[in-house]
């Protein structure tokens, strides 16, 4: 097995010690990596550790797995390195979306655009999908606390993101999110629509938008079929519940069902 630790000279820093983690684009063995010091073998475990966990699409919520990644990840962070500046700039968003100082949300936000929009401008000739979406995210929810803030090239990177990374179906559901903002309710129902094709339920959240996305678009009986499967979705953040509580909100208001008329049937007994 081999990692590619980073693609340029770069320094670990733990307390008073400078470590020379890798050096021009270094892939290092198991068997050479054990050949090293100690605590050479900590820093690449931690890194490659926080690169790990940071790679997943689904948002991420523990509060000790941002912590330990920010610790580890704010000390390469002046490294010109697309791959590591947008998982650092992740972890500033969803600390922002833990904290409940509005301030320091906004002062994480911030810093996550900074960062996000340096590993934009620093990505490979392939595209770097994280980059793209994470600084979109940074930016959109930017908006929403600072009305100087303007989130309106979101679409543009997310529309980046699934081109470079089209089986994302996250992605997808943020692209259907900022042309849901947008009003933009036929492109919206596709993308969320894509997001379902790549990976089923896989998000309450994203069902919800697409029902209410539906209902904009007149679409009555669509939406209530997405509302209600919004509601049987299994709950995996957040997002999900609060998608969950918009979904039975639409439906009994817009929509006058019953309770009863959309409810999920309990299997357990």
């Amino acid at each position: 097995m081999f990692r590619r630790v980073l693609a340029s000279a770069s320094k670990l820093v733990t307390g008073a010690a400078s470590v020379q983690v890798a050096a021009t684009a270094v892939a290092i063995s198991d068997a050479d990596l054990k050949k090293k010091p100690e605590w050479y073998q900590h820093a690449v475990a931690s890194l490659e550790e926080s690169l790990k966990k940071l790679s997943t699409v689904a948002y991420i919520e523990s509060e000790e797995t941002l912590n330990a990644a920010h610790d580890v990840l704010q000390r390469v962070r002046d490294i010109d390195n697309s791959e590591i500046l947008w998982r650092y700039a992740r972890v500033l968003v969803e600390q922002a979306e833990l904290s409940k100082c509005p301030n320091k949300k906004l002062e994480l936000l911030h810093e996550a655009k900074t960062y996000a929009k340096k590993a934009v401008a620093l990505e490979p000739a392939k595209g770097c999908a994280g980059a793209h979406k994470w600084y979109a995210i940074a930016v959109t929810k930017l908006a929403q606390l600072d009305k100087k803030a303007s989130a309106s090239d979101a679409v543009e990177h997310l529309d980046r993101a699934t081109k470079i990374s089209p089986k994302d179906p996250y992605a997808w559901h943020l692209l259907g999110v900022a042309y849901y903002n947008q009003k933009k309710y036929s492109e919206a129902i596709q993308s969320f629509n894509k997001a379902e094709g790549i990976k089923a339920e896989f998000s309450a959240a994203n069902l919800y938008y697409l029902g209410d996305s539906l209902k904009h678009a007149g679409q009555k009986k669509e939406a209530v079929e997405a509302l209600k499967k919004c509601l049987s979705a299994p709950n995996k953040n957040k997002a999900d519940g609060k998608g969950k509580l918009e979904a039975k909100k639409v439906l009994s208001v817009d929509f006058k069902l019953k309770p009863e008329e959309y409810e999920p049937v309990p299997t357990d007994f």
